[in-house]
């Protein structure tokens, strides 16, 4: 009698096929030696949803403070300091984000307030 539908059948689908030399190479392999999916243990699973929370928190900050960047930009964009200060802030948030997704900081790249100051003066120019 063939154990093909019984319990056993699930954990070696292939048992008969393989002690007969039949089989070809298209046909899976059974479950013991295919190679197994990686898991997390219940700690690294917990680290994962940390840093997603820490991610969300950190993308949260940068763009509250690029919002009131270019708000400020756009109603007191002779405001030097307080530009300076969310600026500042900003440029850490960023940094802080990319450093959590796992972007290197790169020495070239401008800081993003400096860039977004620039495309805000540039946007109210052009509404005058």
């Amino acid at each position: 009698m063939s154990k093909r539908h019984g319990p056993s059948a699930r954990a070696h689908p292939m048992a008969e096929e393989r002690r007969s030399g039949g089989g070809s190479t298209s046909v899976p392999r059974p479950a013991s030696e295919t190679p197994a999916t990686p898991r997390y243990s219940r700690a690294e699973y917990a680290k994962v949803l940390a840093l997603q929370d820490e991610v969300a928190r950190a993308d949260g900050d940068y763009e509250r403070l690029r919002a009131a960047y270019l708000d400020l930009v756009e109603h007191e964009p002779t405001h030097e300091v307080a530009l300076a200060m969310i600026g500042a802030d900003m440029d850490r948030a960023h940094a802080r984000l990319q450093a959590l997704i796992g972007l290197p900081r790169l020495p070239f790249t401008h800081e993003p307030s400096t860039v977004m100051r620039r495309e805000a003066l540039r946007l109210a120019g052009e509404k005058r």
